[in-house]
Parts: structure tokens; sequence; C-alpha cells
């Protein structure tokens, strides 16, 4: 037997008291107070299903309220003030030594061989 208008109006409000939602089919049995077929339970799930659209359209839209800042210009000008104080007391670093100014780059590293390995698996060598 199908479920009626009236049946599915008791279900509806039995999901809200429950406040789940879904209804298992043995809660759905005890709120109408009669068994129900398979058929007829799977026919009242496929009606109650509701299919939700997730959009992302309300992101786009303006807010209708303008928002005021929570902060004042005063605010902004002190931190300005502050973070300019902060760079201005940094050491800066102008000081060059001699030794690096006229240092002949070329000969600054030596790279010497110390083993050689060879892998005849890969047919590669390998240095340290």
């Amino acid at each position: 037997m199908e479920i009626t208008k009236e049946e599915n109006q008791k279900l509806q409000l039995a999901q809200q008291i429950f406040k789940v939602q879904e209804l298992a089919k043995e809660q759905a049995e005890f709120t109408l107070g009669r068994k129900l077929t398979d058929k007829s339970w799977k026919a009242s799930q496929r009606r109650n299903t509701k299919y939700n659209v997730y959009s992302v359209k309300h992101l786009f839209h303006e807010p209708k309220n303008k928002l005021k800042p929570k902060f004042t210009f005063a605010d902004v000008a002190k931190h300005a003030a502050k973070k300019a104080r902060r760079q201005q007391s940094r050491k800066q670093d102008n000081d060059f030594r001699v030794a690096k100014l006229f240092r002949d780059n070329k000969n600054s590293y030596r790279i010497e061989k110390v083993r050689e390995y060879k892998y005849n698996k890969f047919n590669t060598t390998r240095s340290e």
C-alpha cells in the first residue's frame, strides 16, 4: 500500500521532531502505526529526497549593509609611525671589509677528489 499525503506529512513532522535528515524504516513504521513494504518504503524515500544545490552565487553579491572598519585612521597612522621608527632604528649594514672587495674569486675555492666509485649495474661513477 502506498503512503498517502497525510502519512507523508506525519513522516515529515517526525523528521522535524527527531531532528534528523531521514527516518529509518522502523521509525517510519512506528510513526505511521503500520508495517511498510519494501516497495512502498523505497518509493517514499525517493519522493522525500531533496536535491541540495551547492551554489557559489552568494559569494559574488555585494553585502547589503556596508561594514564599518573596526579601526580608526589615527590607529593606522600610529602603526605606520611605529613601523618607520623600527626600520630607522635598525643598524644599516654599510660596513665592507677591504679583504672582500679585493679578493680573487677564481681562487676562492678548490675541489679535491678523494675517492671515485664505479657502479657497473648502472654504468655510472661517483666521486667524493
